[in-house]
Order: structure tokens, then C-alpha cells, then sequence
């Protein structure tokens, strides 16, 4: 019975060894700020919603903070055609478009980044 009881203490006691603080935040993920997905980059992340034919990006830091000083293009790349630009209507803290798909199913969006002469490149796919 003896060996039972120190068997559940010590138990009880590793449990609470490893329960410290720390274990809330996940190394390499990110915190979004608007309800969209990370795209990852070398430079700057990208928080990208899409609604149907309309995108909205938000040029994030590595630290989930809003970045203001970016220069954001963005080129449909469609399979079928050459590749053309889209333009961007600059929100408060971000940037929004909605593309035409010219008949297709999708469409690649390549966006461009540039921040403190630092390029990026993210492609992003809308769908019909």
C-alpha cells in the first residue's frame, strides 16, 4: 500500500514539474491581427484575406506588428495569357484589390514587397 501511495505522489509531483510557463506561445507560429493567413516571408510576413474575387493584404513584421513603409505590387499570373497587373487600393493598414478572372477557375496572384530596399514574394491563388 506504501509503494502505491509514493507511486501516485510521485505521479502527481511529475506532472507538475513539467507544467511551467512558457508552453502558451509556439515557437514559428505567428499571431494574426485581422482574421486572415500567414504567408511567411525572408523579409516581412503577409496577412492575406480572400473573399470571393477580392483579396486584402496586410504587411506584418516578424513580431505580428503593422509595417507602414511597403511598397506592395501585385501581378495575376493566370495559366492561359500573359500576366498582368492588378491594382491596389490602399486601406488604413493595408492593402485590397478584387481581380477578374477572365473565364478561368483560379487565378495566381503574385505580390511583390519591397521594405527597406528588401524584396519579397508572395503568391496567393483566388478561386471561383
Amino acid at each position: 500500500m506504501k509503494k502505491i501511495a509514493h507511486l501516485l505522489i510521485l505521479l502527481i509531483l511529475s506532472f507538475n514539474l513539467m507544467a511551467h510557463e512558457g508552453h502558451n506561445s509556439t515557437p514559428g507560429s505567428y499571431k494574426t491581427l485581422y482574421g486572415g493567413t500567414i504567408s511567411v516571408g525572408k523579409e516581412i510576413n503577409l496577412e492575406v484575406i480572400i473573399n470571393g474575387l477580392e483579396f486584402t493584404v496586410y504587411p506584418l513584421s516578424h513580431e505580428s506588428k503593422d509595417l507602414t513603409e511597403v511598397k506592395i505590387e501585385a501581378l495575376g499570373k493566370p495559366k492561359k495569357g500573359k500576366a498582368y497587373p492588378i491594382v491596389l487600393k490602399k486601406l488604413q493598414k493595408g492593402y485590397s484589390a478584387t481581380v477578374d478572372l477572365k473565364g478561368d477557375n483560379r487565378l495566381p496572384v503574385q505580390i511583390t514587397t519591397n521594405y527597406k530596399n528588401k524584396t519579397d514574394v508572395f503568391t496567393i491563388q483566388i478561386e471561383e
